[in-house]
């Protein structure tokens, strides 16, 4: 019997729900991209949610999230004590989960922007230390924000946009006065996200406008906007660390840390002790943020001035140096002996910290003798590393300075010189894995043997849901599999699953070290990878129930 005309809608929008219930979720991004500590976020999405069923996990357990059964947004919430910090959300159902995507939590006010904000005239006002989350939604797309000042106050206006948020924008920002004279420019400070540090001269009100450019140049001459270029702007009179020094501690040692800022109070000015547990980064009730502080297994120096080429740092093998390049031309030098034949990894630590110092590495003899140097350890990437071969019993000196002789009190860095440890590195191409029940799952295995390594390496999955197997993989020393493997996951007794997974290589004793799959657009790796395993066809549970 044919439907009646009248029926044929129902069925065609019932057929159309079903699909839409049977599609993983299509998220790229959320907005707003983060949110206040303790409080209650409504958050709308990009693409579909794709309820009923879907759910978020994120890498903080703090982070509780609600999803209404229609519309697309959620709300996230967190408990007051959680940390503040970059965390990753992922959205799932039965069908499959999406990539991570950054949110970030933060001690500040937010707001979002309002528009119409693109003329001087109609500058959003921001009344308090606020983080204000905008989008330059399109072509030409201007935004202008107001904040009243009094003189010699320390406005501090910084954009999260591209940097760690992984946003397809290049944004500029500037300092006007009201009548809309431009006071200051910064294109780039943390990669292409600008960071502007404002004394307001007199008493009054002052002007921040934020515009942008594509992060891909392309051949466009104007302004740029689109519906992902999103951005994070703090704007605040309040407490700001541009890092902490020394910004390593030794392991099981303790520890005095000075901050370095901006409108720091006495509290946060002083040498403060430092709960070695609580790292990696360091956290305080009074900051907005958290500041790179790490845990190093060996001694840490502090480069203090003179600290050059006549008067180096005397150090011991292995080390971690922490300084300044204070001004411009500065630099600073690091002696320490070493033996014929030792290996040394000498690495630098700046740009990835967010500071403006790109590094140059080099190595001299006890005559003066330049026997290495190094700018970019991987191309376009502003940190340096050294592979140093002693061929002579002897003294050598290590010096830092600054690829284009810049310098200034937030030039920071950290310099590890470490013999050279044999490592091996486990990458996969893919974050997100999904399984069909009866057909078996492929994940290749990528193997880097570095720095000499030469071990059998055992490559697993962990954390698998009952009925799910993989048969662990030996890379050998040498051949085929020293380089790759390939994992078969299968399924064939398994329920319907989604949550995440570990792929470890097991190696010596007691070693192990983790897969990781290169987040390019956010500038880092993850080792949280993502299962789904779908549910089974009627057909086949009817089979598995005979």
């Amino acid at each position: 019997m044919r439907p009646s005309v009248l029926a044929a809608p129902f069925l065609w929008l019932l057929s159309t729900c079903c699909l839409l219930q049977a599609a993983p979720p299509d998220v790229k991004w959320v907005f707003p991209s983060g949110g206040q500590i303790g409080q209650k976020v409504s958050v709308k999405v990009s693409g579909k949610i794709n309820q009923p069923g879907t759910q978020v996990w994120c890498n903080n357990p703090a982070v509780v999230f609600e999803i209404p059964e229609k519309d697309n947004e959620l709300f996230i919430s967190t408990s007051v004590d959680a940390r503040p910090g970059l965390y990753w959300l992922r959205f799932f159902n039965a069908q499959g989960a999406t990539a991570q995507m950054p949110f970030v939590l933060g001690r500040l006010p937010e707001v979002v922007e309002a528009e119409p904000n693109n003329e001087v005239a109609k500058a959003q006002a921001i009344d308090q230390s606020s983080v204000i989350n905008a989008k330059l939604g399109a072509a030409n797309d201007v935004d202008v924000y107001a904040v009243t000042l009094k003189k010699g106050q320390t406005l501090v206006a910084q954009v999260a946009a591209n940097w760690r948020l992984g946003f397809p924008v290049d944004p500029i920002m500037q300092v006007l006065t009201v009548n809309g004279t431009v006071l200051e420019q910064v294109d780039d400070d943390h990669g292409f996200d600008p960071m502007i540090a404002f004394e307001a001269p007199t008493d009054g009100t002052w002007l921040v406008r934020v515009f942008g450019f594509p992060a891909a140049p392309n051949s466009t001459i104007r302004f740029a906007g689109g519906a992902d270029y999103l951005y994070r702007l703090t704007l605040t009179t309040g407490p700001v660390a541009n890092h902490v020094q020394p910004a390593a501690i030794q392991r099981g040692s303790e520890a005095l840390v000075k901050l370095v800022g901006w409108n720091l109070p006495e509290t946060l000015s002083k040498p403060m002790n430092v709960d070695a547990g609580a790292l990696p980064g360091l956290i305080h009730a009074e900051l907005p943020h958290e500041v790179s502080l790490i845990l190093v297994d060996e001694p840490v120096h502090v480069a203090a001035e003179p600290c050059n080429g006549e008067k180096p740092l005397s150090v011991t093998v292995p080390t971690t140096v922490c300084g300044v390049i204070a001004e411009p031309g500065d630099e600073d030098s690091f002696r320490f002996s070493a033996k014929q034949g030792d290996v040394l990894v000498i690495a630098s630590e700046s740009r990835s910290l967010g500071h403006p110092l790109d590094t140059v590495i080099t190595v001299f003899d006890k005559d003066g003798k330049s026997l290495g140097e190094s700018d970019d350890a991987i191309r376009n990437k502003a940190d340096s590393r050294l592979l140093f071969s002693v061929k002579a019993d002897g003294e050598y000196t290590v010096r830092v300075r600054d690829l284009f002789e810049k310098g200034g009190w937030r030039f920071a860095y950290r310099v590890s010189i470490r013999p050279r440890q044999p490592s091996v590195k486990l990458t996969l191409k893919a974050d997100i894995f999904k399984a069909t029940p009866g057909m078996p799952l492929e994940i290749p295995v990528t193997i880097a043997r570095n720095d000499g390594f030469k071990e059998e390496v055992t490559v697993s999955v962990q954390d698998l849901p009952e009925g799910a197997t993989v048969e662990p993989l030996k890379s050998e020393v040498k051949g085929d599999t020293s380089k790759a493997v390939k994992l078969i996951l299968k399924t064939d007794d398994a329920k319907p699953f989604n949550g995440p997974v570990r792929i470890i290589g097991e190696y010596g004793e007691d070693s192990t070290v983790s897969a990781e799959f290169d987040l390019t657009t956010f500038k880092r790796s993850t080792s949280d990878f993502w299962l789904t395993i779908l549910p089974k066809k009627e057909k086949e549970e009817a089979q598995d129930k005979k």
